[in-house]
């Protein structure tokens, strides 16, 4: 299990927050995710074999944010 913060741009309101959260929670190996609009970031526990830290950002980044790992 490995835990990734991800830093993410481009979320204005509560309903962004939830958009990030189920696209990341819908990653093959993704066991928790939790997503802060105040603090820009989603902090996800993650098998690393299933899905690596880019691959997260990637699909936040696919879902019309900008994300990165911290």
């Amino acid at each position: 299990m490995q835990t990734t913060t991800l830093t993410v741009d481009g979320m204005h309101c509560q309903g962004c927050v939830q958009i990030v959260q189920n696209v990341i929670e819908q990653q093959a190996g993704v066991k928790g995710c939790s997503v802060s609009l105040a603090n820009k970031q989603a902090r996800i526990a993650h098998d690393a074999d299933q899905v690596s830290p880019e691959a997260l950002a990637k699909a936040v980044q696919d879902a019309g944010y900008t994300a990165a790992p911290a």
